[in-house]
């Protein structure tokens, strides 16, 4: 018997793979790109999001759970769908190399300033490949030991709340902010994994409740979003917010154990669990692409030397600033695969489905 995945396994795979190194400068972005009440835009966000989340539902309806790959390969040619394949491929598993890179140039800043940021990079991309090369099936059981093992985390915002100033929730409302759109985009890259829900077709138990589940982590993740940026919008003043860099890791350092000094040191590295499956996913969901191309290879060996050439790819963007300006083209990139492979898949379907009653 094949093993299928349940609605609650969908909802943890993707909340997991959401909440990634985004979470960091959430707060900052909001503050700097909307001003007073930026948070606010997490609203609309999420919105856009939970619909795109039901043109994906769509395809699932009228292809009855086939394979993306499958309804592609049956309406277009192969020198179409071949470079198409390709082009999401390097695409997902750049984005992924670069946000290990980012996390592991964060950790680097804020507890080892001396150490070289690719030999973590190295040991992030190992556990990675590891990992992945047991199967979607393996992640899904590691991604809820990993959920249980950062969920402790979630009460450490309680001691901030009395430190909140409620006249900094103003009734201004997006005032001293700027370029709004870059800002949007922004903001959509900390919900970005969800797209990774259409590889899972074949995956899926066909009478689950399969985006319910992907509907509940979006939610989730959004509350998430929307609780951390409150307990900033509070504590800070907005001209703090948009100076600070990563508000959640400042906020970890005002957090006091008796028996523990630079306790945010510990705590961000339990984050290191969330920022793994979202690259170990974005890995996945590239190799899947490219075994299309090359159907001869093995899955593994795909895998590994996708990972090395984004690897040494990754080499180029040195600092945090570069590695956040490649980040946000891919998100662009990432943004518009979400929403045409989609609207193209219900296209085809809906063209096939009219051809079937003409005959």
């Amino acid at each position: 018997m094949n093993e299928k995945l349940s609605g609650f396994h969908i909802f943890i795979l993707i909340h997991m793979t959401q909440v990634g190194v985004g979470f960091f400068a959430l707060p900052r972005i909001a503050a700097e790109y909307f001003g007073y009440n930026g948070w606010l835009m997490l609203v609309v966000i999420a919105a856009i999001v939970a619909f795109n989340i039901y043109l994906i539902w769509v395809v699932w309806k009228m292809g009855n759970g086939t394979d993306i790959f499958t309804i592609l390969e049956s309406f277009l040619p192969k020198w179409i769908v071949y470079p198409l394949y390709v082009m999401v491929g390097l695409t997902w598993s750049l984005t992924a190399s670069l946000v290990a890179k980012e996390y592991v140039l964060i950790f680097q800043v804020t507890a080892f300033p001396t150490a070289n940021p690719m030999s973590f990079m190295f040991v992030v991309s190992l556990l990675a490949y590891l990992l992945l090369v047991k199967g979607v099936y393996s992640i899904v059981k590691a991604s809820t030991v990993f959920l249980f093992l950062v969920l402790w985390m979630m009460p450490l915002e309680i001691p901030f709340f009395n430190d909140l100033q409620l006249s900094r929730y103003t009734h201004y409302i997006f005032q001293e902010g700027k370029d709004h759109w870059k800002g949007a985009f922004n903001l959509y890259g900390s919900f970005l994994g969800y797209e990774l829900s259409m590889l899972l077709f074949p995956y899926v138990q066909q009478k689950a409740r399969f985006f319910t589940g992907v509907q509940i982590a979006n939610f989730v993740s959004f509350m998430l979003y929307v609780s951390v940026c409150l307990v900033c919008f509070g504590f800070y003043s907005l001209q703090q917010l948009k100076l600070i860099m990563f508000p959640c890791i400042d906020l970890l350092a005002y957090i006091k154990f008796p028996f523990i000094e630079r306790a945010e040191n510990i705590l961000f590295s339990f984050l290191v669990f969330r920022v793994l499956i979202t690259i170990v996913m974005y890995h996945w969901a590239a190799s899947l692409c490219l075994q299309r191309v090359f159907m001869k290879s093995k899955f593994a060996r795909i895998t590994l030397y996708l990972m090395a050439i984004t690897f040494l790819i990754s080499f180029i963007p040195s600092v945090l600033d570069e590695v956040g300006k490649w980040l946000f083209i891919g998100t662009y990139v990432t943004i518009a695969y979400s929403f045409v492979l989609p609207i193209m898949l219900i296209g085809i379907l809906s063209i096939q489905r009219w051809r079937k009653q003409l005959a």
